[in-house]
């Protein structure tokens, strides 16, 4: 597959919002989508997990987010992804378009959890200005935690507890 995000994989960790989305939910969390990029196409799904996809049409394969209700923040203020506000978020899926646009992403399942962290790396970096501080500390701290589960998942086994 290449450097192509599979179309089941999520790219936000179990803790986000599990709640229905009402219809000014949905319109804020399009507008977030326009207002951080309006080049990349953004849609909901109520029953989708939110994540980059694949979508083929007319013009061949093309890239898009899809949305669900995790698009918004859980209740968890422990878990840094949980927390990741709508804004952040955003920027951290459109950044997954880009990537996967530029031939940046890392396909490889194993790599998965870095390649996340990259993505809300260069989130920071792609929409810095559209940004506030608090968004900005929150994909920091998805990044960092997304290179502790990859180490712990790629510790010797006899150094794991």
């Amino acid at each position: 597959m290449g450097n192509l995000m599979p179309n089941e994989r999520s790219s936000l960790l179990a803790g986000r919002n599990k709640t229905p989305l009402s219809a000014d939910d949905i319109r804020r969390a399009v507008n977030t989508f326009l207002g951080l990029d309006g080049d990349v196409n953004a849609r909901f799904d109520p029953g989708s997990r939110t994540g980059f996809r694949l979508a083929s049409g007319a013009s061949g394969v093309y890239g898009e987010i899809v949305f669900g209700p995790d698009i918004y923040p859980g209740t968890s203020v422990i878990d840094p992804n949980s927390a990741l506000s709508l804004n952040a978020a955003a920027a951290h899926e459109l950044t997954h378009y880009y990537r996967w646009k530029d031939k940046m992403a890392l396909a490889e399942e194993e790599l998965e959890h870095l390649d996340e962290a990259l993505t809300s790396l260069l989130a920071i970096s792609r929409y810095d200005r559209k940004l506030c501080d608090s968004d900005i500390r929150q994909l920091v701290a998805d990044a960092v935690q997304r290179i502790q589960l990859f180490l712990e998942g790629h510790r010797p086994e006899d150094d794991k507890p």
